[in-house]
């Protein structure tokens, strides 16, 4: 599709231990699709997770304990996801408000920057902006479009499911091509809603104003993931700038609003 040529193109899945980023892992990542020299991509790794897989999990995917001895916790993988992701477009269903959150926690755990793909792309928010009749699910859609996805729930299957989705809803709907992929995106962004920080995802700290990355309490941008969690941007930036400078980076999880908001608060403390 002449729409992302001259780009790596990848859907993306993931298989966790459970639905909460900041305390579950990821047990399984998919990413398949082409280079931009058009070659195939397909890489399906399962990783050891380091926390037991309840049974509930294990239900869905199908994953045990036992399946993930010796596959290599997230730290040895995390090059090769990035080299993979970073400038690509990357394919997902839900995966703003799933798989990549599950990214973005698993790479500030071992101390990484998270990678920056060229673009992301939600099939369940996309499904919503075109009003796409029934249900939203990926099994319901592939149904729809008639996908086959007999190994649902395997990180592989779901996500090389979601690429071909794309591809049948952008020909269903070929006006949005005069946009290009910046329209896909709109339409893709345009029905996501922020989530708060509940009270209690930083210990001791009192919610003042806050969104899911940075808290701000009392005159002081608190970081709420990765290893600086519960400590301030300033104490950040003294002790390493380097790592302050991508917090507030287009490549940061926190939101463009809130980078700015530190970035000027900062300015006037200097």
């Amino acid at each position: 599709m002449s729409l992302f040529d001259g780009f790596k193109v990848l859907g993306f899945d993931t298989e966790t231990t459970g639905l909460n980023p900041r305390k579950d892992r990821i047990v399984q990542y998919a990413l398949i699709g082409r280079d931009v020299d058009g070659s195939s991509v397909s890489r399906t790794e399962l990783i050891d997770p380091g926390i037991k897989i309840p049974e509930a999990s294990m239900r869905v995917h199908g994953i045990s304990n036992e399946d993930v001895i010796g596959q290599g916790s997230f730290g040895m993988h995390v090059r090769d996801i990035a080299e993979l992701i970073d400038g690509a477009i990357v394919i997902g269903h839900n995966v703003n408000r799933f798989d990549w959150r599950f990214i973005e926690f698993e790479f500030m755990r071992v101390g990484e920057i998270v990678p920056r793909p060229h673009a992301l792309v939600d099939t369940l928010e996309l499904a919503r902006a075109l009003k796409i009749p029934g249900r939203h699910t990926l099994g319901h859609l592939c149904k729809r479009y008639g996908i086959g996805l007999d190994r649902a729930h395997s990180a592989d299957a779901d996500a090389a499911a979601t690429l071909v989705l794309l591809w049948k809803m952008i020909g269903d709907n070929r006006s949005i091509l005069k946009g290009g992929l910046e329209r896909i995106q709109e339409l893709c962004n345009q029905n996501r809603k922020s989530s708060a920080v509940k009270k209690g995802d930083l210990k001791g700290i009192f919610l003042e104003d806050s969104n899911d990355s940075v808290i701000f309490k009392q005159g002081e941008f608190f970081i709420a993931f990765g290893k600086y969690s519960g400590k301030t941007f300033s104490f950040i930036d003294s002790c390493d700038p380097q790592y302050a400078k991508w917090l507030v980076s287009e490549s940061s999880p926190v939101d463009i609003a809130m980078r700015n908001r530190i970035v000027k608060h900062h300015i006037k403390q200097a």
